[in-house]
C-alpha cells in the first residue's frame, strides 16, 4: 500500500473513532438528562469503550509508521489506567453516601473530557476536539440540571402566549368567512 493509501486509511480510522466517540457522548447526555441515576453505569462503561479506541488508534496510527515507540502506548495505558482508577474512587465516594449518582455521573464525564483532551495532546490531536466537547457536554449538563426549570417555564408561557395568538387569530378569520 502507498502513503496516500496508508495516510487516507489513517484519517478514514480517525474520522471513524471520532464519530464513534461523539454518538457515545452525546447518548450519554441525553441518558443522563433523562436517567439522573443511571447514567453513572453508563459513563463507567464508555470510560472504557474510549479508552480501547484511543489505543486502538495510537497502535494504528504507530503501526503504519506515524510513531514508532513501544514506551509510548504504556505509557497511553498509563493514562486511561489512571482515569479508571479516579473513577473506581468516585465510586467509592458514592458507595459512602459522600455524592450522588449523577454528581458523580458529570465528574466522570468530565474526567473523561480531560483524559481524552490529553490523549489527544500525544496521541492523536481529533481526540483534543472531542474533549473539549465533552467538557462541553459536562457544561450543558450542568447548566440544564440547574436552570431547567428557570429556561422551561418562560418558554412554556410564550408558547402558550404564541398559540393562543394563533388559534384566537385562525378563530377570527373562520368567523369572518
Amino acid at each position: 500500500m502507498d502513503p496516500v493509501q496508508h495516510h487516507g486509511s489513517s484519517l478514514k480510522l480517525r474520522l471513524i473513532i471520532a464519530l464513534i466517540m461523539l454518538i457515545f457522548g452525546f447518548a450519554g447526555v441525553v441518558l443522563t438528562d433523562i436517567f439522573k441515576n443511571g447514567a453513572w453505569n453508563y459513563w463507567q462503561y464508555i470510560t472504557v469503550i474510549y479508552a480501547l479506541l484511543s489505543l486502538y488508534l495510537s497502535m494504528h496510527l504507530k503501526i503504519k509508521g506515524f510513531r514508532t515507540t513501544l514506551i509510548t502506548i504504556w505509557h497511553e495505558i498509563a493514562h486511561w489506567v489512571g482515569l479508571m482508577g479516579a473513577i473506581v474512587i468516585a465510586s467509592y465516594f458514592v458507595k459512602m453516601g459522600l455524592v450522588g449518582r449523577f454528581e458523580v455521573s458529570l465528574l466522570t464525564l468530565l474526567l473523561l473530557a480531560l483524559a481524552t483532551y490529553l490523549a489527544g495532546i500525544y496521541i492523536e490531536p481529533t481526540l483534543i476536539f472531542i474533549g473539549i466537547m465533552l467538557g462541553l457536554f459536562a457544561i450543558f449538563l450542568t447548566f440544564l440540571d440547574a436552570y431547567l426549570y428557570n429556561i422551561l417555564l418562560p418558554l412554556t408561557l410564550i408558547v402558550v402566549i404564541v398559540l393562543v395568538f394563533f388559534i384566537h387569530h385562525a378563530h377570527k378569520k373562520l368567523t369572518k368567512i
